[in-house]
């Protein structure tokens, strides 16, 4: 067996070579972790398909606390078996105690758009998220959950970048209302709507420079501004404040 067994973790080794999947180093970290660890928070909605933004470390949820290299472990003094499952052979927390658990983590805009994914992937029950928060009674971020839950039943897609989060506090900054975030207007996506002034503002990354997207904005903000709304394009050039 000498050379065919590679150190992950205490106790944990890996077969036959280093280099593991991405789904081998989340088991990794579980079995690292003990009985009774599963994926959880960041790591839990990136295995899911539920966030497209990189997470770089792994996050468990275990019985106790461990020091790994590159995990995040947050232990658990109770957890109720209807907040977990298996997925593709990985332990992992539930969507509704997902999102109970990245409301610690989150913005309720970011955790709107986890919401958007989980239900175009028909994997959002709000009754079960609901029955979720009751049992983390004493969590103090569930206002951020149901900030969230009134903007997905709103229309609101949520926070998808960086750049959007900027220029969300940006607005926030200067006083300005909030506006409906990645919405739909004239059956076309916007990034910012605030209705009641029909303004619209989009906010344009490096991608927008690509001759075919600059011709479907144009066509887009035409429709728009046809039925009466004032568009305005911020670029990710004009270097938006953190």
């Amino acid at each position: 067996m000498s050379g065919r067994l590679h150190r992950r973790y205490p106790g944990v080794y890996a077969v036959g070579q280093p280099r593991l999947s991405q789904q081998g180093e989340w088991m990794a970290a579980i079995l690292a972790c003990g009985p009774g660890a599963h994926l959880a928070s960041l790591t839990a909605v990136v295995h899911m398909k539920l966030w497209r933004r990189r997470v770089t470390d792994t996050h468990i949820l275990a019985r106790r606390e461990r020091k790994l290299p590159g995990v995040h472990v947050r232990a658990y003094r109770s957890l109720d078996r209807r907040d977990v499952t298996v997925r593709d052979g990985i332990p992992v927390t539930t969507v509704p105690r997902t999102l109970v658990d990245l409301s610690d983590v989150l913005t309720a805009h970011q955790l709107a758009n986890v919401i958007h994914e989980a239900a175009f992937r028909k994997l959002f029950d709000e009754r079960a998220v609901r029955a979720a928060m009751t049992r983390a009674n004493g969590r103090h971020n569930l206002h951020i959950l149901d900030k969230a839950l009134e903007l997905n039943e709103a229309g609101s897609a949520g926070t998808r970048s960086e750049l959007e989060d900027r220029f969300l506090a940006l607005t926030s900054r200067s006083g300005l209302p909030e506006p409906l975030v990645n919405t739909k207007v004239q059956d076309i996506e916007v990034d910012f709507h605030w209705p009641d002034r029909n303004l619209i503002v989009e906010v344009d990354g490096p991608g927008h420079t690509r001759p075919t997207t600059k011709r479907d904005d144009a066509w887009r903000d035409a429709r728009l501004r046809a039925a009466g709304h004032t568009i305005l394009r911020v670029a990710d050039e004009m270097d938006l404040p953190s």
